[in-house]
């Protein structure tokens, strides 16, 4: 029996030992910080406009279409079965080249074309046609050098005239053509 009572004692000794333990004090609530107040919300600044190189946007859909007519020949670059939208026209008499835009300005004002080519830029004074449909038209000698660098662009051109979007015109051999046909 001795040896059941030591484990009793041990026991007992212990809940002693624990009944004497203080019941830890409760710690005082501390007054919860505000929460943080949000960051103020900046607005995004707008995405500036994706401009593209003109030698890296799209060509302006169409075909170049050689003709001769009275006058000489001419070059006339559009979709299929509508109007021109540029036209290089010889005047063999008048030994001129006419490089025309579609559509006119305002009123009998005059503008500007702005020719880019891979290695020049040029800008031509233009003036309305008395044609139907109506045209901005450039007039040039056959020997100006720009004339050569819009023939040589590597693959393309762009003709820029202000309220008009910009045409990305294809360098073929028809435009080639009509200024040979005027030297």
């Amino acid at each position: 029996m001795a040896r059941h009572i030591r484990p009793i004692l041990s026991f007992i000794a212990l809940a002693t030992l624990w009944s004497c333990a203080r019941a830890p004090e409760p710690v005082p609530e501390q007054p919860r910080p505000a929460p943080p107040r949000p960051a103020p919300v900046r607005p995004v600044p707008p995405v500036p406009a994706v401009t593209i190189a003109w030698p890296d946007r799209p060509l302006t859909p169409g075909d170049w279409v050689y003709r001769r007519d009275n006058r000489g020949s001419l070059a006339l670059f559009g979709p299929a079965g509508d109007a021109a939208h540029f036209v290089i026209r010889c005047d063999t008499a008048k030994r001129r080249i006419y490089l025309s835009r579609a559509g006119n300005f305002a009123g009998g004002d005059t503008g500007r074309m702005t020719i880019r080519t891979t290695t020049a830029l040029q800008a031509y004074a233009v003036a309305n046609s008395n044609e139907d449909p109506p045209f901005a038209a450039a007039d040039l000698a056959p020997t100006d050098p720009h004339l050569d660098a819009m023939a040589y662009s590597r693959g393309r051109f762009a003709i820029i005239v202000k309220g008009a979007p910009d045409l990305i015109i294809p360098a073929w051999p028809e435009f080639s053509r009509v200024v040979e046909d005027c030297r």
